[in-house]
């Protein structure tokens, strides 16, 4: 019945939209919010990896100081305009499992705080420690492969040849504990960014209100 009400669950960041079209409503559920953003991001990923492959490079060098310019010069020179998009694969994945990850288990997480803390900034904080961790342990293993693939790029003595045979070699020569190399800096990261991120929407949320 057009305008009527249809009363629906609220959850926060991921919570159900509707609006009116041709006269009816449009319900639009927590995953294709989630795909939306996850597209959105893998979109402006992939547009900027050949920065990422460039900075890479100059992070991973540990026996001389490089320069934006002649390493990006050597990525082109060795593999021409496809070698900036080394590692998008892992990198646009990585994209989506941080948004779903991040979004997806800060709702839950705040779903289930509530009832204890009340709709308080504690509730919010720890919720959003909860889905900086759950994005870390999600996302590294794809950011271990993108990494490796992007420090390899414009090299003569390429180690990997894909994302499937950097991923097996990884695995197979050096362990699954690989995978999470750098997970302290890793979960640190997220969980600062997560905080400060959720804790400021749901203040400017509230003030909006």
């Amino acid at each position: 019945e057009v305008g009527r009400r249809i009363p629906l669950p609220h959850h926060g960041v991921a919570d159900r939209l509707v609006h009116h079209q041709g006269g009816g409503r449009v319900v639009h559920l927590p995953h294709q919010r989630l795909f939306a953003g996850g597209s959105a991001g893998a979109f402006g990923i992939a547009v900027w990896n050949p920065a990422e492959v460039v900075k890479t490079q100059i992070q991973t060098e540990r026996t001389k100081r490089l320069k934006m310019i002649p390493v990006a010069k050597g990525v082109f020179r060795t593999e021409g305009i496809l070698g900036f998009w080394a590692g998008v694969g892992p990198n646009v994945a990585r994209s989506f499992l941080v948004n779903a990850a991040e979004l997806g288990t800060y709702d839950e997480a705040k779903h289930r705080l509530k009832p204890y803390l009340g709709d308080t900034v504690f509730t919010h904080m720890g919720a959003s420690g909860v889905a900086g961790f759950v994005s870390a342990c999600t996302s590294t293993p794809a950011d271990v492969v993108k990494t490796r693939l992007m420090d390899g790029a414009g090299r003569a003595d390429k180690q990997y040849s894909g994302v499937v045979n950097a991923f097996t070699t990884i695995l197979r020569e050096e362990g699954a504990t690989a995978l999470y190399k750098g997970f302290v800096p890793i979960v640190t990261r997220k969980v600062i960014w997560c905080g400060l991120f959720f804790t400021m929407y749901e203040q400017i949320k509230a003030s909006l209100r």
